[in-house]
């Protein structure tokens, strides 16, 4: 790790935790239309490339909100539907639902 930089915190045991191949996976995205949504989201993810980066909870509803929103509804409103469901069958609420 470079200077200053702060180690991820990992979530406690039993949180569920999904990778950015099974969100491309769900969503039918390509990974630079992924990471354009993530990046509007402000969700931190792998610099090139991390298929095995692994999002939060928080971060794939940050996901949602934003592709289901703005500029990305026509092609990030699928992909938050999918990521919707996704999250639904780990067992966790949904706020957001719109």
């Amino acid at each position: 790790m470079r200077p200053g930089q702060v180690r991820k915190p990992l979530p406690p045991p039993g949180v569920p935790q999904f990778s950015k191949s099974q969100l491309l996976e769900v969503s039918g995205l390509s990974g630079k239309t992924f990471d354009t949504i993530r990046k509007a989201a402000r969700v931190k993810g792998p610099g090139h490339g991390g298929l095995k980066w692994l999002f939060t909870i928080e971060d794939v509803q940050a996901l949602v909100h934003r592709a289901a929103s703005g500029s990305f509804s026509e092609r990030g409103g699928p992909a938050a539907t999918a990521w919707r469901e996704l999250l639904r069958e780990a067992g966790v609420e949904i706020i957001d639902d719109d």
